[in-house]
């Protein structure tokens, strides 16, 4: 299955990196926000790895990568990244963080 991105997980990526150049180098922001899409792909090719987070008020599948969690729904044809939190988020209450939709142009 391929992989998209929504609007915010895009935002998501770009803070991600910057944060991680400003803290740790971008060097070390580069290892990481490739290793983010490397898991993307996993997902892509593994969709139902992850179980169904039906408990959340909004059902989604959560993949982790080092410090974040990967918010994702399995779509016809693919799967949507909805969103990059930081585990350290509340991220359970609100996966979408304050988004209203899904956000997918």
């Amino acid at each position: 299955m391929s992989a998209r991105y929504s609007n915010a997980a895009k935002r998501d990526l770009i803070a991600i990196y910057l944060d991680g150049e400003a803290m740790f180098g971008s060097r070390q922001a580069e290892a990481y926000t490739t290793g983010l899409g490397a898991t993307v792909r996993m997902i892509g090719d593994y969709p139902l790895a992850s179980r169904l987070r039906t408990e959340l008020d909004l059902p989604v599948r959560v993949r982790t990568y080092k410090a974040h969690v990967i918010i994702y729904v399995i779509e016809e044809g693919g799967v949507l990244v909805l969103r990059f939190r930081h585990g350290h988020e509340d991220w359970q209450s609100d996966p979408l963080g304050g988004d209203v939709h899904k956000d997918t142009q």
